[in-house]
Protein backbone atom coordinates (compact mmCIF):
# COMPACT_ATOMS: atom_id res chain seq x y z
CA UNK A 1 0.00 0.00 0.00
CA UNK A 2 2.58 2.59 1.11
CA UNK A 3 4.69 1.70 -2.36
CA UNK A 4 1.45 2.35 -4.35
CA UNK A 5 1.35 5.94 -2.33
CA UNK A 6 4.60 6.52 -3.33
CA UNK A 7 4.09 5.84 -7.05
CA UNK A 8 0.99 8.00 -7.11
CA UNK A 9 2.58 11.20 -5.55
CA UNK A 10 5.81 10.54 -7.19
CA UNK A 11 9.32 10.73 -5.08
CA UNK A 12 13.09 10.87 -6.23
CA UNK A 13 16.54 9.64 -5.92
CA UNK A 14 19.54 12.25 -4.80
CA UNK A 15 22.66 12.15 -4.29
CA UNK A 16 24.73 14.83 -1.84
CA UNK A 17 28.63 15.11 -1.72
CA UNK A 18 30.32 18.00 0.12
CA UNK A 19 31.54 18.75 3.37
CA UNK A 20 28.25 18.89 5.27
CA UNK A 21 26.05 15.99 4.51
CA UNK A 22 25.82 15.63 7.97
CA UNK A 23 24.37 19.02 8.69
CA UNK A 24 22.35 18.47 5.81
CA UNK A 25 20.60 15.58 7.31
CA UNK A 26 19.68 17.02 10.29
CA UNK A 27 18.40 19.84 8.28
CA UNK A 28 16.18 17.37 6.36
CA UNK A 29 15.08 15.99 9.82
CA UNK A 30 14.29 19.83 11.40
CA UNK A 31 11.94 20.09 8.30
CA UNK A 32 10.46 16.88 8.68
CA UNK A 33 11.95 15.91 5.05
CA UNK A 34 11.33 12.10 5.07
CA UNK A 35 14.26 9.99 3.81
CA UNK A 36 14.55 6.69 2.80
CA UNK A 37 17.47 4.07 1.63
CA UNK A 38 20.11 5.98 3.05
CA UNK A 39 23.03 4.49 1.64
CA UNK A 40 26.50 6.20 3.25
CA UNK A 41 29.88 5.79 1.16
CA UNK A 42 33.43 8.35 2.04
CA UNK A 43 32.48 10.54 -1.22
CA UNK A 44 28.74 11.15 -1.09
CA UNK A 45 25.49 9.73 0.55
CA UNK A 46 22.32 8.85 -1.70
CA UNK A 47 18.82 8.27 -0.90
CA UNK A 48 14.97 8.71 -2.00
CA UNK A 49 12.65 11.18 -0.68
CA UNK A 50 8.56 12.52 -1.78
CA UNK A 51 8.27 14.60 -4.89
CA UNK A 52 7.09 17.88 -2.41
CA UNK A 53 10.08 17.85 -0.76
CA UNK A 54 12.88 17.52 -3.33
CA UNK A 55 11.93 20.95 -4.26
CA UNK A 56 13.38 21.97 -0.89
CA UNK A 57 16.65 19.72 -1.28
CA UNK A 58 19.14 22.70 -3.22
CA UNK A 59 17.72 25.42 -0.51
CA UNK A 60 19.50 23.01 2.13
CA UNK A 61 22.29 22.38 0.02
CA UNK A 62 23.02 25.88 -0.47
CA UNK A 63 22.83 26.32 3.76
CA UNK A 64 25.49 23.32 3.83
CA UNK A 65 27.59 23.79 1.08
CA UNK A 66 26.25 20.56 -0.12
CA UNK A 67 25.93 19.90 -3.70
CA UNK A 68 22.66 17.88 -4.32
CA UNK A 69 22.00 15.74 -7.44
CA UNK A 70 18.69 14.38 -8.56
CA UNK A 71 19.53 10.87 -10.31
CA UNK A 72 15.80 10.01 -10.70
CA UNK A 73 12.58 11.09 -10.92
CA UNK A 74 9.78 8.02 -10.36
CA UNK A 75 5.98 7.99 -10.08
CA UNK A 76 3.15 9.49 -11.75
CA UNK A 77 3.62 13.44 -11.36
CA UNK A 78 6.70 13.18 -13.60
CA UNK A 79 5.12 10.54 -16.00
CA UNK A 80 2.47 13.31 -16.48
CA UNK A 81 4.89 15.48 -17.09
CA UNK A 82 7.06 13.59 -19.53
CA UNK A 83 4.08 12.65 -21.53
CA UNK A 84 1.52 16.00 -21.40
CA UNK A 85 2.03 16.49 -25.03
CA UNK A 86 0.35 13.15 -26.02
CA UNK A 87 -2.99 14.04 -25.73
CA UNK A 88 -4.24 10.97 -27.63
CA UNK A 89 -2.71 9.02 -25.02
CA UNK A 90 -4.27 10.25 -21.77
CA UNK A 91 -8.03 10.44 -24.26
CA UNK A 92 -7.70 6.99 -24.69
CA UNK A 93 -6.23 6.35 -21.13
CA UNK A 94 -9.66 8.10 -20.07
CA UNK A 95 -11.67 5.98 -23.03
CA UNK A 96 -10.39 2.99 -21.14
CA UNK A 97 -11.30 4.14 -17.60
CA UNK A 98 -15.32 4.59 -19.07
CA UNK A 99 -15.57 1.07 -21.06
CA UNK A 100 -14.18 -0.64 -17.94
CA UNK A 101 -17.01 1.01 -15.53
CA UNK A 102 -19.41 0.70 -18.00
CA UNK A 103 -18.73 -2.72 -17.98
CA UNK A 104 -18.85 -3.64 -14.54
CA UNK A 105 -22.93 -2.96 -14.78
CA UNK A 106 -23.24 -6.30 -16.59
CA UNK A 107 -22.39 -10.38 -16.87
CA UNK A 108 -19.87 -11.43 -19.06
CA UNK A 109 -19.62 -14.66 -18.21
CA UNK A 110 -21.19 -17.36 -16.26
CA UNK A 111 -19.61 -20.12 -15.17
CA UNK A 112 -21.49 -23.73 -13.51
CA UNK A 113 -19.89 -26.28 -10.82
CA UNK A 114 -20.52 -28.71 -9.22
CA UNK A 115 -22.77 -30.39 -11.71
CA UNK A 116 -22.69 -34.51 -12.14
CA UNK A 117 -25.73 -35.67 -13.47
CA UNK A 118 -26.45 -32.90 -15.42
CA UNK A 119 -24.14 -31.03 -18.03
CA UNK A 120 -23.13 -27.72 -18.11
CA UNK A 121 -24.51 -26.98 -21.54
CA UNK A 122 -27.96 -27.93 -19.80
CA UNK A 123 -27.74 -25.79 -17.27
CA UNK A 124 -26.93 -22.83 -19.46
CA UNK A 125 -29.22 -23.67 -22.02
CA UNK A 126 -31.62 -23.68 -19.45
CA UNK A 127 -30.30 -19.97 -18.04
CA UNK A 128 -30.70 -18.46 -21.68
CA UNK A 129 -34.32 -19.82 -21.79
CA UNK A 130 -35.09 -17.85 -18.87
CA UNK A 131 -32.90 -14.74 -20.21
CA UNK A 132 -29.94 -14.84 -18.06
CA UNK A 133 -27.01 -14.86 -20.91
CA UNK A 134 -24.04 -12.78 -21.01
CA UNK A 135 -24.28 -9.69 -21.81
CA UNK A 136 -27.27 -9.01 -19.27
CA UNK A 137 -27.55 -6.18 -16.76
CA UNK A 138 -26.45 -7.55 -13.08
CA UNK A 139 -29.13 -5.22 -11.75
CA UNK A 140 -31.64 -7.62 -13.79
CA UNK A 141 -30.07 -11.17 -11.79
CA UNK A 142 -32.19 -11.97 -8.82
CA UNK A 143 -29.78 -14.43 -7.29
CA UNK A 144 -32.45 -16.04 -4.86
CA UNK A 145 -34.99 -16.38 -7.47
CA UNK A 146 -32.56 -18.34 -10.17
CA UNK A 147 -31.58 -20.44 -7.28
CA UNK A 148 -34.83 -21.68 -6.69
CA UNK A 149 -36.21 -21.58 -10.50
CA UNK A 150 -33.19 -23.96 -10.83
CA UNK A 151 -33.89 -25.99 -8.07
CA UNK A 152 -37.50 -26.88 -9.31
CA UNK A 153 -36.58 -27.50 -12.87
CA UNK A 154 -33.90 -29.49 -12.65
CA UNK A 155 -35.16 -31.91 -10.22
CA UNK A 156 -32.02 -33.74 -8.75
CA UNK A 157 -30.15 -30.94 -7.25
CA UNK A 158 -30.34 -30.16 -3.93
CA UNK A 159 -28.88 -27.20 -3.21
CA UNK A 160 -28.42 -24.21 -5.60
CA UNK A 161 -26.24 -21.36 -4.62
CA UNK A 162 -25.73 -17.94 -7.64
CA UNK A 163 -23.40 -15.51 -6.81
CA UNK A 164 -22.10 -12.27 -8.36
CA UNK A 165 -18.74 -11.25 -8.37
CA UNK A 166 -17.34 -8.65 -10.42
CA UNK A 167 -18.94 -9.16 -13.94
CA UNK A 168 -19.03 -13.25 -13.47
CA UNK A 169 -22.13 -15.11 -12.69
CA UNK A 170 -21.50 -18.16 -10.83
CA UNK A 171 -23.58 -20.86 -10.15
CA UNK A 172 -22.63 -24.01 -8.13
CA UNK A 173 -24.77 -26.67 -8.38
CA UNK A 174 -24.74 -29.89 -5.85
CA UNK A 175 -27.27 -33.24 -5.83
CA UNK A 176 -26.52 -33.61 -1.97
CA UNK A 177 -26.00 -30.93 0.78
CA UNK A 178 -23.80 -30.92 3.68
CA UNK A 179 -22.78 -29.18 6.74
CA UNK A 180 -20.75 -26.65 4.49
CA UNK A 181 -23.28 -25.84 1.30
CA UNK A 182 -26.06 -25.03 4.49
CA UNK A 183 -23.45 -22.52 6.13
CA UNK A 184 -23.01 -20.88 2.78
CA UNK A 185 -27.34 -20.00 2.21
CA UNK A 186 -29.00 -17.49 2.91
CA UNK A 187 -30.70 -17.68 6.62
CA UNK A 188 -33.59 -14.77 5.99
CA UNK A 189 -35.08 -17.26 3.46
CA UNK A 190 -37.59 -20.00 5.34
CA UNK A 191 -36.99 -23.19 4.07
CA UNK A 192 -37.65 -26.81 4.32
CA UNK A 193 -35.16 -29.85 3.96
CA UNK A 194 -37.15 -32.03 1.39
CA UNK A 195 -35.78 -35.69 0.13
CA UNK A 196 -34.27 -35.36 -3.21
CA UNK A 197 -34.83 -39.12 -3.96
CA UNK A 198 -36.75 -42.28 -2.75
CA UNK A 199 -35.27 -44.21 0.11
CA UNK A 200 -34.93 -45.64 4.02
CA UNK A 201 -34.13 -42.81 6.56
CA UNK A 202 -30.47 -44.14 8.08
CA UNK A 203 -30.34 -41.15 10.37
CA UNK A 204 -31.19 -37.83 10.99
CA UNK A 205 -29.84 -34.94 12.94
CA UNK A 206 -32.11 -31.82 13.18
CA UNK A 207 -30.13 -28.50 14.06
CA UNK A 208 -32.63 -25.96 12.74
CA UNK A 209 -36.75 -27.39 12.26
CA UNK A 210 -39.29 -29.64 13.12
CA UNK A 211 -38.00 -32.86 12.07
CA UNK A 212 -41.23 -35.18 10.45
CA UNK A 213 -39.20 -38.80 9.88
CA UNK A 214 -37.29 -40.60 11.76
CA UNK A 215 -34.39 -44.15 11.45
CA UNK A 216 -36.39 -46.72 9.04
CA UNK A 217 -38.80 -44.26 8.10
CA UNK A 218 -39.53 -45.36 4.11
CA UNK A 219 -39.20 -42.04 2.24
CA UNK A 220 -40.22 -41.29 -1.59
CA UNK A 221 -38.80 -38.17 -3.22
CA UNK A 222 -40.23 -34.70 -2.44
CA UNK A 223 -41.19 -35.75 1.06
CA UNK A 224 -40.53 -33.05 3.98
CA UNK A 225 -37.76 -34.38 6.18
CA UNK A 226 -37.16 -31.42 8.31
CA UNK A 227 -39.92 -28.53 8.35
CA UNK A 228 -38.94 -25.33 8.65
CA UNK A 229 -41.88 -24.25 10.38
CA UNK A 230 -42.04 -24.31 14.02
CA UNK A 231 -44.88 -24.61 16.51
CA UNK A 232 -45.84 -23.07 20.02
CA UNK A 233 -47.60 -24.60 22.15
CA UNK A 234 -48.96 -23.84 26.04
CA UNK A 235 -48.88 -26.10 29.26
CA UNK A 236 -52.51 -27.35 27.51
CA UNK A 237 -50.63 -28.49 24.81
CA UNK A 238 -52.82 -26.18 22.54
CA UNK A 239 -50.98 -24.59 19.68
CA UNK A 240 -50.05 -20.56 20.36
CA UNK A 241 -48.51 -19.52 17.02
CA UNK A 242 -46.56 -21.09 14.34
CA UNK A 243 -42.89 -19.49 12.92
CA UNK A 244 -40.87 -20.18 9.60
CA UNK A 245 -37.08 -20.82 9.81
CA UNK A 246 -34.52 -21.91 8.09
CA UNK A 247 -34.74 -25.77 8.52
CA UNK A 248 -31.19 -26.98 9.36
CA UNK A 249 -29.74 -30.76 9.58
CA UNK A 250 -28.21 -33.78 7.96
CA UNK A 251 -30.26 -36.62 7.09
CA UNK A 252 -29.07 -39.83 5.46
CA UNK A 253 -30.69 -42.51 3.97
CA UNK A 254 -30.21 -45.88 2.28
CA UNK A 255 -30.61 -46.26 -1.43
CA UNK A 256 -30.30 -47.81 -4.52
CA UNK A 257 -28.72 -47.43 -7.45
CA UNK A 258 -29.25 -49.18 -10.53
CA UNK A 259 -26.91 -49.67 -13.41
CA UNK A 260 -27.14 -50.76 -17.08
CA UNK A 261 -24.64 -50.43 -19.87
CA UNK A 262 -23.76 -52.58 -23.26
CA UNK A 263 -21.16 -52.47 -25.43
CA UNK A 264 -20.65 -54.27 -28.69
CA UNK A 265 -17.41 -56.77 -28.90
CA UNK A 266 -16.33 -55.16 -31.98
CA UNK A 267 -15.67 -51.35 -32.37
CA UNK A 268 -13.32 -49.04 -33.82
CA UNK A 269 -10.97 -46.44 -31.12
CA UNK A 270 -9.15 -43.79 -32.74
CA UNK A 271 -5.24 -43.20 -33.01
CA UNK A 272 -4.20 -39.75 -32.93
CA UNK A 273 -1.48 -39.04 -35.26
CA UNK A 274 -0.14 -35.92 -33.53
CA UNK A 275 -0.87 -33.89 -36.57
CA UNK A 276 -3.04 -30.71 -35.34
CA UNK A 277 -4.45 -27.71 -37.57
CA UNK A 278 -5.72 -24.56 -35.52
CA UNK A 279 -8.20 -21.35 -36.31
CA UNK A 280 -8.19 -18.43 -34.59
CA UNK A 281 -10.87 -15.70 -34.18
CA UNK A 282 -12.14 -12.77 -32.24
CA UNK A 283 -15.07 -12.46 -30.43
CA UNK A 284 -16.79 -9.15 -29.23
CA UNK A 285 -20.15 -9.57 -27.43
CA UNK A 286 -22.27 -12.01 -29.82
CA UNK A 287 -19.98 -10.76 -33.12
CA UNK A 288 -17.38 -13.16 -34.24
CA UNK A 289 -15.16 -11.81 -36.45
CA UNK A 290 -13.93 -14.58 -39.28
CA UNK A 291 -11.66 -17.12 -38.27
CA UNK A 292 -7.97 -16.79 -39.79
CA UNK A 293 -5.63 -19.89 -39.73
CA UNK A 294 -4.80 -23.18 -41.37
CA UNK A 295 -7.76 -25.51 -42.73
CA UNK A 296 -7.83 -28.59 -42.09
CA UNK A 297 -7.09 -31.22 -44.67
CA UNK A 298 -7.59 -34.37 -42.90
CA UNK A 299 -9.71 -36.84 -43.91
CA UNK A 300 -10.75 -37.89 -40.13
CA UNK A 301 -10.37 -35.15 -36.86
CA UNK A 302 -11.94 -34.37 -33.24
CA UNK A 303 -12.61 -30.67 -33.57
CA UNK A 304 -11.53 -28.64 -30.13
CA UNK A 305 -12.47 -25.48 -28.83
CA UNK A 306 -10.44 -23.11 -26.10
CA UNK A 307 -11.81 -19.69 -25.28
CA UNK A 308 -10.23 -17.41 -23.78
CA UNK A 309 -11.54 -14.39 -22.48
CA UNK A 310 -10.36 -10.89 -21.52
CA UNK A 311 -10.50 -9.81 -17.85
CA UNK A 312 -8.83 -8.49 -14.84
CA UNK A 313 -8.14 -10.58 -11.71
CA UNK A 314 -10.39 -13.66 -11.46
CA UNK A 315 -13.51 -12.25 -11.88
CA UNK A 316 -13.45 -8.82 -14.24
CA UNK A 317 -14.46 -10.53 -17.24
CA UNK A 318 -14.98 -8.60 -20.80
CA UNK A 319 -17.14 -9.36 -23.55
CA UNK A 320 -13.93 -9.77 -25.58
CA UNK A 321 -12.46 -13.31 -26.38
CA UNK A 322 -9.91 -15.40 -28.68
CA UNK A 323 -11.84 -18.70 -29.71
CA UNK A 324 -8.93 -21.33 -30.86
CA UNK A 325 -10.35 -24.72 -32.84
CA UNK A 326 -7.83 -27.18 -32.91
CA UNK A 327 -8.27 -30.24 -35.80
CA UNK A 328 -6.78 -33.09 -34.16
CA UNK A 329 -6.24 -35.61 -36.84
CA UNK A 330 -7.30 -39.34 -36.13
CA UNK A 331 -7.00 -43.07 -37.57
CA UNK A 332 -9.23 -45.58 -37.16
CA UNK A 333 -8.39 -49.07 -36.03
CA UNK A 334 -10.69 -52.03 -35.62
CA UNK A 335 -10.58 -53.76 -31.73
CA UNK A 336 -12.47 -57.03 -31.49
CA UNK A 337 -12.42 -58.57 -28.07
CA UNK A 338 -12.93 -62.28 -26.63
CA UNK A 339 -15.92 -62.97 -23.94
CA UNK A 340 -13.20 -63.08 -21.54
CA UNK A 341 -11.55 -59.37 -22.60
CA UNK A 342 -14.91 -58.61 -22.59
CA UNK A 343 -15.56 -59.09 -18.98
CA UNK A 344 -12.79 -57.65 -17.74
CA UNK A 345 -13.34 -54.75 -19.68
CA UNK A 346 -17.56 -54.63 -17.77
CA UNK A 347 -15.53 -55.36 -14.41
CA UNK A 348 -13.73 -52.41 -14.74
CA UNK A 349 -16.42 -50.12 -15.83
CA UNK A 350 -17.78 -51.15 -12.87
CA UNK A 351 -15.12 -50.61 -10.47
CA UNK A 352 -14.62 -47.06 -12.19
CA UNK A 353 -18.60 -46.82 -11.46
CA UNK A 354 -18.49 -47.79 -7.66
CA UNK A 355 -15.14 -45.46 -6.90
CA UNK A 356 -17.19 -42.57 -8.63
CA UNK A 357 -20.27 -43.42 -5.89
CA UNK A 358 -17.50 -43.57 -3.24
CA UNK A 359 -15.74 -39.97 -4.54
CA UNK A 360 -19.24 -38.61 -4.07
CA UNK A 361 -19.80 -39.13 -0.57
CA UNK A 362 -21.87 -42.24 -0.90
CA UNK A 363 -21.24 -45.42 1.69
CA UNK A 364 -21.11 -48.54 -0.29
CA UNK A 365 -23.54 -51.01 1.22
CA UNK A 366 -24.15 -54.05 -0.82
CA UNK A 367 -23.62 -54.52 -4.87
CA UNK A 368 -24.99 -56.82 -7.36
CA UNK A 369 -23.78 -56.75 -10.99
CA UNK A 370 -23.85 -59.31 -13.72
CA UNK A 371 -22.38 -59.33 -17.24
CA UNK A 372 -23.92 -61.25 -20.14
CA UNK A 373 -22.66 -61.88 -23.69
CA UNK A 374 -25.36 -62.19 -26.22
CA UNK A 375 -25.75 -61.26 -29.92
CA UNK A 376 -22.03 -59.45 -30.13
CA UNK A 377 -22.83 -57.48 -27.06
CA UNK A 378 -21.31 -57.08 -23.74
CA UNK A 379 -24.47 -56.07 -21.70
CA UNK A 380 -24.06 -54.87 -17.94
CA UNK A 381 -26.95 -54.92 -15.25
CA UNK A 382 -27.35 -54.58 -11.76
CA UNK A 383 -27.64 -52.38 -8.50
CA UNK A 384 -25.50 -50.74 -5.77
CA UNK A 385 -27.30 -49.86 -2.43
CA UNK A 386 -25.18 -47.06 -0.48
CA UNK A 387 -25.97 -44.76 2.46
CA UNK A 388 -25.92 -41.12 1.17
CA UNK A 389 -27.34 -37.61 2.46
CA UNK A 390 -30.81 -37.05 0.48
CA UNK A 391 -31.55 -33.23 1.91
CA UNK A 392 -32.90 -30.92 -0.56
CA UNK A 393 -33.47 -26.96 -0.04
CA UNK A 394 -36.96 -26.09 -0.52
CA UNK A 395 -38.31 -22.21 -0.25
CA UNK A 396 -41.22 -22.36 1.59
CA UNK A 397 -43.41 -19.68 -0.37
Amino acid sequence: MISILKMITGYCKVRISGTGKERFLNLCKNKQILIWDLKVSEKDYSFFVSYKAHKLLHEIGEKTNTKVKIEGKYGLPFFLYRNKKRKMFYTGIILCVFLIYGCSFFIWDIQIKGTEKYTKDEIQTYLRGTGIETGILKRKVDCPSLEEKIREHFEDTAWVSCDIEGTLLTVHVKESINSSDMEQRDDQVPNDIVASKDGIIESIITRNGTPLVKKGTEIKKGDTLISGIIYYYNDYDELLETSKISADGDVKARTVYRYEEQFPLSYYEKEYTGNVSRKFSLCIGNFHFPAVGKEASYEQYDIITEICHLKIGKSFYFPISVHVKKYLEYKPYQVTLSEDEAKEKANKKVAYYLNELHKEGKELQNKSFQTEIKEGDCIITGKAEVIESIGKIRNIP
